[in-house]
């Protein structure tokens, strides 16, 4: 398995996301504040408009917002800022996530944890990521 490069660890529901750099395999865990994202008004106020529409359900919001986020992440990979990814969040918010990502850029994913752990500090949130690894690799 290998075991360098950096890792980006994603944690987002569908209204707030924030991303960690992990620099060493179970290294410790670096926030990137300027990477920090939260929904628009408009964002969150998008599915009020659709109504009964079966292509914008209640989740579009959400959906839009996550769109946003993988877009950005999108960004960061082509630019060559990370080589693995780990995604975390709430099932639902991970299924929109998992499903915008480019297809280049979900291969790097290599874990997936759906719980929420968008409030988590970076030394919590690399347990939890320990945790989800050991569930993975299993």
């Amino acid at each position: 398995m290998d075991q360098g490069g950096v890792t980006w660890i994603v944690t987002a529901d569908g209204r707030d996301a924030r991303i960690f750099c992990e620099r060493a395999r179970t290294g410790p865990l670096q926030e990137l504040p300027r990477l920090r994202m939260t929904a628009t008004d408009r964002e969150r106020s998008a599915g009020a408009r659709h109504g009964h529409d079966e292509r914008a359900p209640q989740h579009e919001p959400e959906r839009r917002f996550l769109r946003r986020v993988a877009g950005r992440v999108a960004l960061e990979a082509r630019r060559g800022e990370f080589e693995r990814l780990v995604l975390m969040g709430p099932p639902r918010a991970l299924g929109f996530l998992k499903t915008a990502l480019p297809p280049e850029v979900a291969a790097r994913v290599d874990v997936v944890d759906p719980h929420a752990r968008r409030h988590d500090d970076p030394d919590t949130l690399r347990q939890h990521l320990r945790q989800a690894r050991a569930r993975t690799w299993a």
